[in-house]
């Protein structure tokens, strides 16, 4: 005899679980605590000399570090690619300005 109430087992997908979306917000903060450090430094650095009271305030700084662990955290994905090309920016304007 067959039960007709067995669990069927769903696949899901690993990256999806809450804990791999909270361990690639985690992760995130490896890449975007030095990228944003690096870009608001670039910018303050190249306001400063225009304006002593023109710079990008720190708050700036932890605001775009959260917004990127948010990103991780909703779009696990889609992140990796983000700061990949955050670095080619930086990068290609590391060329340009030096």
């Amino acid at each position: 005899m067959r039960m007709s109430h067995a669990r069927v087992r769903r696949n899901t997908d690993p990256d999806l679980t809450p804990g791999a979306r909270a361990a690639a917000a985690a992760a995130s903060l490896f890449f975007s605590v030095p990228l944003m450090g690096l870009l608001w430094l670039l910018i303050n650095g190249q306001i400063a000399p225009l304006s002593d009271s023109a710079f990008l305030p720190p708050w700036a700084l932890g605001a775009a570090i959260a917004g990127f662990t948010l990103l991780s955290f909703v779009f696990p994905r889609l992140a990796p690619n983000v700061f990949g090309w955050l670095c080619d920016v930086l990068m290609r304007l590391a060329r340009w300005l030096w």
